[in-house]
């Protein structure tokens, strides 16, 4: 697998950084139902997706694709491929650009402190989320990350 090394760091900085931020302002006010929705929803919406991806494959496919690439695939899947890709995209690049930022904004500003909580609460279910991933199967993993 050639994405191991970045996937690895990638989720033990998601794992790192959420679990105290988590904690920020615990006991002071309520978690609110619909934000803490917003949070998850990105995560939660990528590894729909991917594990709907890997059962689609299997049964367009008859089985794991036996080469990389996807020539020869319907283009329902080859919709659903990219869909899963772009979810991906959005969790991994809003981790490394717009969630830092956003740390800093909540942290820098104290009117929007309470939302470090939830960024916390975004950056566990985006390790979780990189870590139920590895869960697939290894002839889809490896067509993934290939």
């Amino acid at each position: 697998m050639t994405g191991a090394p970045v996937f690895l760091f990638l989720l033990l900085a998601a794992f790192a950084a959420g679990i105290p931020l988590a904690l920020v302002g615990r006991g002071r006010a309520r978690w609110r139902p619909t934000a803490v929705a917003a949070t998850l929803t990105l995560p939660l919406l990528f590894l729909a997706l991917f594990a709907s991806l890997a059962v689609h494959m299997h049964r367009s496919l008859g089985g794991w694709p036996e080469r990389i690439g996807d020539d020869g695939f319907p283009s329902a899947l080859l919709l659903h491929d990219d869909l899963a890709g772009y979810a991906f995209s959005a969790l991994i690049l809003g981790g490394m650009f717009a969630w830092p930022l956003a740390v800093v904004l909540c942290a820098a500003i104290p009117r929007m402190r309470p939302g470090l909580r939830y960024l916390g609460l975004y950056s566990l279910a985006t390790g979780a989320a990189l870590l139920v991933m590895q869960l697939a199967p290894g002839p889809f993993l490896n067509w993934w990350w290939d």
